[in-house]
């Protein structure tokens, strides 16, 4: 790209970040419980509109509950799936006015004493969470109530004006970002500082960035950075998810500090421990299936290279898709 289209593009872009962020905070000064109310028909239209989401998410439950869930139970909890995901966008704008003030009508907390726990342990904190609920949310209400901040490990959107509205979304409570692809370096330091990172590690991961552990009974490709980091730099991982009440409000769970394994076996380590965070997630998706991301496709395998499959020992006792 030339220099003049470059020139073209930034005017562009900015441009249309100046129009979403309009957007996004004039549907912020709508009442909440109103825009949320648009979730049922708008979530139901999705449904009905994109066959290749609805055939990922009832394939998906299908198989994770297979021995619980009859076919009716499953087309229920995928059909509240896609308006739990529309809900979540919708409450994004109304983010914007979260405040210490109006936190409650918000959520609630549930295990507040291990947060201070974490922070008296004297080391670097790992809390791990999901996309279940409402994590952006969370992350930002968590801050507030703690009076605390975290780093927040994210994957930047492809669509930059689109990115820059969210971003300052997540910064506005005292949060800070770190880019997933780059920050291996950054989390180190971070908690070397007794600083707390926060990592979303429930989406696939491909064989180079994983290991092959069970989530729900089956073999799922999970990232192991948070185990790594964990065992490299002694932190202490802290459990924090959230569930949707039947008054609109989050229940946000801290859970105790994760006893993780600890072995001259560093490798061994690493696939013990995601699978036992993975464990943890499951957990609390069982809490509330419906508002997890059912519509992502969690137990791809992609490819691996033979070199590659011969140390994967551990793949050949996991049940796979």
């Amino acid at each position: 790209m030339n220099h003049r289209n470059k020139k073209f593009k930034k005017k562009a872009d900015m441009i249309i970040f100046a129009a979403i962020s309009a957007i996004v905070r004039s549907a912020g000064l709508l009442p909440r419980r109103m825009i949320v109310k648009l979730a049922v028909p708008i979530g139901r239209l999705w449904w009905e509109a994109d066959r290749r989401h609805r055939r990922i998410a009832l394939k998906n439950i299908r198989r994770a509950y297979a021995a619980t869930y009859d076919e009716r139970q499953v087309y229920a909890v995928a059909r509240a799936t896609f308006v739990q995901l529309v809900r979540v966008a919708l409450e994004l704008p109304s983010l914007f006015k979260l405040s210490k003030s109006n936190l409650d009508s918000y959520t609630t907390f549930e295990g507040l004493e291990n947060v201070a726990k974490a922070r008296n342990s004297g080391k670097g904190i790992l809390i791990f969470t999901a996309h279940l609920g409402n994590w952006e949310l969370m992350a930002l209400a968590l801050s507030l109530k703690i009076k605390g901040n975290s780093h927040l490990l994210v994957r930047p959107l492809d669509f930059e004006p689109v990115d820059r509205v969210l971003s300052q979304l997540r910064k506005r409570t005292g949060n800070f970002l770190l880019d997933k692809i780059r920050s291996a370096r950054s989390i180190g330091k971070l908690l070397q500082k007794k600083e707390a990172v926060s990592i979303l590690m429930d989406q696939n991961a491909s064989w180079y960035d994983g290991v092959y552990v069970p989530f729900f009974g089956l073999t799922a490709c999970t990232h192991k950075g948070l185990a790594l980091f964990a065992g490299r730099y002694d932190a202490l991982v802290l459990p924090v998810f959230n569930i949707r009440q039947p008054d609109g409000r989050y229940k946000i769970m801290i859970d105790t500090p994760v006893k993780l394994v600890r072995s001259e076996d560093i490798s061994s380590d690493i696939v013990a421990n995601t699978a036992l965070f993975n464990r943890i997630i499951e957990k609390h998706i069982r809490m509330a299936p419906d508002n997890w991301l059912w519509v992502h496709r969690r137990w791809r395998l992609k490819p691996v290279p033979a070199r590659v499959k011969k140390k994967l020992k551990h793949v050949k006792e996991l049940k796979t898709l």
